[in-house]
């Protein structure tokens, strides 16, 4: 029996369809099961308009003038983050495999960092200045409507450097992969619904 076309399309929309539902499905329940962690973000640039409505982060720890750039060795892919304070995390250091990183601190995510150290007290800077650690796991984007991504971006680039207002609420699964939950602003959740 052979099937005429628009049936066949009709089949294979539908497969397709399920196996949406099923890979969102599937990313929902990582999503909820993984460890809740907070990340410092700052802002970046305005993001392309033709690309939707978003907001752009940059997950980026701020170094104070007495703090130090964390090790990591070379060719590394594995981040150990540790609690700070408050529920949020910061880098302790980078290895090659999750056993290694787990050696370093409690919880470990794939991803890399690049590190900018503080510089400390001078003559010419009494208060030193403040170094950075950029984090790259995966989570950049925030897509919400557009009035909403105004509102986060102004916030995000009013913050100053070391008083982070904006934080990015990321779950760390059983994989080590890092999936963005949402956004918590000035003790606010603003958090992501698929469905």
């Amino acid at each position: 029996m052979k099937l005429d076309a628009a049936p066949r399309i009709m089949i294979v929309a539908g497969a397709c369809a399920l196996a949406l539902i099923g890979v969102v499905a599937l990313e929902g329940a990582a999503r909820a099961s993984g460890q809740e962690v907070l990340l410092e973000v700052r802002g970046v640039d305005p993001p392309s308009i033709l690309s939707g409505h978003y907001v752009q982060l940059r997950v980026s720890q701020t170094l104070k003038p007495s703090d130090y750039c964390p090790d990591d060795q070379p060719g590394w892919d594995w981040i150990a983050l540790r609690p700070i304070g408050g529920g949020v995390y910061g880098v302790a250091g980078g290895a090659h495999s999750r056993d290694q990183t787990e050696q370093i601190g409690p919880l470990p995510v794939k991803g890399s960092f690049t590190c900018v150290p503080p510089a400390p007290a001078s003559e010419t800077d009494p208060a030193g200045v403040d170094g950075a650690i950029d984090i790259e796991i995966g989570v950049d984007r925030f897509y919400i409507n557009q009035n909403e991504a105004q509102r986060i971006s102004a916030l995000l680039n009013q913050q100053r450097a070391g008083e982070a207002h904006v934080y990015a609420i990321v779950s760390v699964g059983r994989d080590g992969r890092a999936r963005l939950k949402g956004l918590q602003m000035d003790g606010k959740r603003l958090e992501l619904s698929w469905l």
